[in-house]
């Protein structure tokens, strides 16, 4: 298993053990709108909000929104499916095959700078 998937799922664990998670998953049933993270999976909205933020997105999207990763920012993991496209050799239809599951790292909203979001956002930690 890959360290970084080990990592992200030992972290959603622990939360579990420790008791921390109700908070987390009330704010992930109902986030915040107009913003990628809104199309999350529960599991993944919930790592967003253990790791402190309403607003997590890769480097691109940040860059789209105008807001730039500072130096020095960590960044947290969320699951995504690794999906490949195959043809299927009897049909000659194209498929999608499930892979499995790779690590992707995104950012917080307080770890960049630049243009304000018109979100309001409620401090998690």
């Amino acid at each position: 298993m890959n360290h970084r998937i080990k990592e992200v799922l030992d972290t959603i664990l622990e939360r579990f053990r420790t008791g921390d998670i109700p908070q987390a998953v009330a704010y992930s049933m109902f986030p915040v709108t107009n913003i990628p993270s809104e199309n999350w999976s529960i599991l993944n909205r919930i790592l967003m909000f253990v790791a402190g933020t309403q607003d997590g997105r890769g480097l691109r999207q940040w860059n789209q929104a105008n807001r730039y990763v500072k130096k020095g920012s960590k960044a947290f993991y969320i699951l995504v499916p690794h999906i490949r496209k195959s043809e299927d050799k009897e049909t000659g239809e194209e498929k999608k095959v499930l892979l499995g599951f790779l690590a992707k790292p995104v950012f917080r909203y307080e770890g960049t700078e630049g243009t304000k979001q018109k979100s309001s956002f409620i401090q998690t930690r």
